[in-house]
């Protein structure tokens, strides 16, 4: 019988706890999330680095004619990275123009990121001037 209420007891637990991935399997479910995806960017690469706040992840793309390359790569972002085993603290996309030599960098914070592309806590001009 005391099993049965632990048994109980702990399922809950386990079902409402997110699950929580490495810097490799973040990297691999986000270069299957460009790859699966119509309309993503291609990817160039992803990094993980550490700088004086805490982690950052940091994602190259080449960036055609689409306007929206760069929310599609944030939303990508903010729904995985959540997921960190270490907490991120910024998102970087680097943007590589086909037309252009000097690539073009974007910054969140990813706190910020995640309180609107997955939890809808702020709106887009709110995220758009306070965090990118």
């Amino acid at each position: 019988m005391k099993i049965i209420k632990v048994a109980l007891f702990l399922f809950p637990v386990i079902i409402l706890t997110k699950p929580i991935y490495g810097d490799d399997q973040l990297s691999l479910l986000l270069k299957n999330h460009f790859n699966n995806n119509l309309g993503f960017p291609e990817l160039l690469g992803i990094h993980f680095y550490n700088d004086k706040k805490g982690n950052v992840l940091q994602v190259d793309i080449e960036i055609t004619e689409n306007k929206n390359h760069i929310i599609m790569t944030m939303d990508a972002m903010s729904h995985i990275g959540q997921y960190s085993k270490t907490p991120l603290h910024k998102f970087i996309i680097i943007g590589h123009y086909l037309d252009e030599k000097i690539p073009t960098g974007y910054e969140s914070d990813a706190d910020c990121a995640i309180n609107y592309f997955v939890r809808k806590k702020i709106p887009k001009n709110i995220w758009m001037k306070d965090c990118l």
